[in-house]
């Protein structure tokens, strides 16, 4: 018996050996392929998130380009109305630079035929008139700059913002100087005024 089940026992362990073996191959490539399964679905979800990366930042971009598109038409619309107001600032300041003018004239040569013949004077008249034409200076340079700072006006630029602070900026500044100039001829009126008034009192006193 014991001879035949040495025998035996060889036999099993040479057929067990490439049993072992076929199984550790198998066991190897079943891990490799898991590995490669795990890899594949690595690279589709990474995949994924690439598309869903680029969706989101194409929504975003088409977001940004209607927003600009929305900003664009926005600043269009406001430097047509900052042109208007521009033209319609250089007309107003054009008829009332011609009303206060005039104006100015009137007086002037009131004084000048009337007063200074009869030796009615004012001290500080040639003060007066350079303050005049001083404030008339004013309101040109400042209506000129507003229709320039108008004209120029970009949507376009980096800071459209700060062009309509300075365009603000030279519409105050021009309807300021329109102030002072008409306050300037005021005081010249109310000086004449003055003076013929106390010129006239003197000589009813005198007679």
């Amino acid at each position: 018996m014991k001879k035949l089940f040495l025998p035996s026992l060889v036999i099993f362990a040479i057929l067990l050996v490439p049993l072992t073996t076929v199984f550790a191959q198998s066991e190897n490539s079943r891990a490799n392929r898991r590995e490669e399964i795990k890899e594949q679905v690595k690279q589709q979800i990474e995949e994924r998130l690439q598309s869903l990366k680029e969706k989101l930042a194409s929504k975003a971009a088409l977001r940004k380009e209607k927003l600009d598109a929305a900003k664009q038409r926005v600043c269009e619309q406001r430097k047509n109305g900052i042109v208007r107001r521009s033209t319609r600032l250089a007309e107003r300041a054009e008829r009332q630079l011609t009303n206060f003018t005039s104006k100015m004239e009137r007086v002037d040569n009131f004084y000048n035929e009337k007063m200074v013949p009869e030796g009615k004077t004012i001290e500080n008249y040639n003060e007066l008139i350079a303050d005049i034409e001083a404030k008339k200076q004013a309101v040109n340079e400042a209506t000129d700059s507003a229709k320039t700072t108008a004209s120029s006006f970009d949507c376009s630029t980096d800071d459209p913002k700060g062009q309509l602070t300075n365009y603000r900026i030279d519409m105050q500044n021009a309807v300021t100087a329109l102030k002072e100039y008409r306050t300037s001829i005021k005081n010249l009126i109310v000086a004449i005024r003055t003076a013929f008034n106390n010129s006239t009192a003197t000589s009813s006193a005198d007679n």
